[in-house]
């Protein structure tokens, strides 16, 4: 069982199992070997949360590690993100950046997604116009078109915020 450390104070840490969906049958085989671990005195398991909170009194955090380990753990180091949904979210950029080069490339600069996004939206919003759709439909493409537009490079509300803006605001 991987664990990072959630929280700790002199004599109590709470550690809290890494991996995800969690493992209910290992952990409480690792709780049962870390239990006979000298100077642990207490042990209490919060499966709801993957916890574990241990008060250990006369030990420093490396012996922790140390005790954790001889029961068939690991404390990690630096938290590192699981694997699961925000992976797959930078599988997606990822996507849609090389998509972006690749466009960029094929026209010499000329389009971008964000370009490509925009005459989308923008058309769309036409055809709902033509079609009598006025409010909802096309209102709605037309809104975030010019959004796109708003939030290009170098214009994002979040440029001119920042301080390392030319202007220093």
């Amino acid at each position: 069982m991987r664990f990072v450390i959630a929280h700790q104070i002199d004599g109590r840490t709470r550690l809290r199992a890494f991996d995800r969906p969690l493992d209910r049958a290992g952990l409480a085989a690792f709780v049962e070997q870390f239990s006979q671990q000298p100077d642990i005195e207490m042990l209490d398991l919060r499966e709801a949360t993957g916890s574990l909170v241990v008060e250990h009194p006369l030990l420093d955090a490396g012996q922790l590690a140390e005790r954790v380990a001889h029961a068939g753990g690991e404390i990690l180091a630096e938290p590192q993100a699981p694997a699961g949904p925000r992976d797959n979210l930078a599988v997606v950029r990822t996507g849609f950046a090389n998509v972006d080069k690749l466009l960029a490339g094929a026209s010499g600069g000329g389009v971008d997604m964000r370009t490509l996004a925009f005459l989308v939206l923008f058309s769309l919003g036409v055809a709902q116009l033509l079609r009598g759709q006025i409010m909802m439909p096309a209102f709605s493409f037309f809104w975030y078109a010019f959004g796109l537009i708003e939030k290009g490079p170098g214009n994002s509300a979040d440029a001119h915020d920042s301080p390392d803006s030319p202007s220093g605001e």
